[in-house]
């Protein structure tokens, strides 16, 4: 068995499992198992989509099983590019086909979803929450920052609720170029909306989250990747929810700041936090 737990974010354990003749990965949730079955149910839920020839899929669930103080999920494990991978190993045809199917999956999210109108109160009261979560002295003041920035938001905002993966960075996404592209780690938000699913490619694209701990050059490849690569939907929805897309994006950052485990990524979420606030919400 090999750990992965290096390349995890979360207090979630992964494992790979190997087998005769096959290969699997468990993840074992031991926190907020309730939410967990959530994720987990979301990932059973999602249905595959063709964006040009590339099909988008989440990774099978071979077996979820739940006891008194644990959640096992068994699901195959799956060969591809992915996360900071991205900036080594892509051609301009992969971060092409990666480009298109984000956006058709972002764009089939919006069409099953509906417009509702929402009470500020409910990014306030994330906001309040992730403060009161959040120990470090260094981000403590930037997320009370954030917490008065989303005070610029009107009292209600339309918001398109629907379906949306919860935690769509490059890090949960696979690319292969047999099997096409598999997303996994689906996450239950306080706000089901596609937008969501914007933020969190904006935590990518734009502020660089999974190269975050790439070497210099490595870093400056996904930049440039993600400055030419940008999905076309992130552009789209954010001219139609302005206000939305930027108030979940500054949220998404900011609920990193209670689980910051390194150095690198403090550094990395001061510097993204100090960026995002400085854009007006409205």
């Amino acid at each position: 068995m090999i750990n992965l737990n290096d390349s995890a974010y979360s207090s979630d354990t992964l494992e790979i499992l190997q087998d005769t003749g096959s290969t699997r990965v468990r993840k074992v949730f031991t926190s907020d198992l309730i939410r967990s079955a959530k994720n987990v149910q979301k990932q059973r839920d999602f249905q595959p989509l063709q964006a040009g020839k590339t099909m988008i899929s989440a990774a099978e669930v071979i077996s979820y099983e739940e006891y008194p103080d644990a959640s096992h999920l068994i699901m195959p494990y799956i060969e591809g590019i992915t996360g900071s991978m991205f900036a080594i190993h892509s051609s301009r045809q992969t971060a092409q086909t990666l480009s298109t199917a984000l956006s058709t999956l972002t764009h089939a999210e919006l069409a099953r979803s509906t417009d509702i109108s929402c009470s500020r109160s409910l990014l306030l009261d994330k906001g309040n929450q992730i403060e009161a979560k959040t120990l470090h002295t260094q981000l403590k003041p930037l997320i009370r920052q954030g917490c008065t920035k989303l005070l610029q938001l009107p009292e209600t905002l339309i918001f398109p609720l629907g379906p949306c993966h919860g935690d769509l960075t490059l890090s949960n996404v696979i690319l292969n170029p047999v099997d096409g592209i598999t997303v996994i780690d689906f996450l239950d938000t306080f706000l089901e909306t596609p937008l969501q699913d914007v933020a969190k490619l904006k935590q990518d694209f734009i502020y660089g989250w999974s190269f975050r701990n790439s070497s210099s050059t490595l870093q400056v490849k996904g930049e440039v990747l993600c400055k030419h690569y940008l999905p076309s939907a992130v552009m789209q929805l954010e001219q139609l929810y302005a206000p939305q897309v930027k108030a979940l994006t500054l949220l998404c950052l900011m609920r990193i700041a209670p689980y910051i485990k390194d150095d690198v990524t403090l550094e990395w979420l001061s510097t993204s936090l100090i960026n995002c606030l400085l854009i007006d919400l409205i």
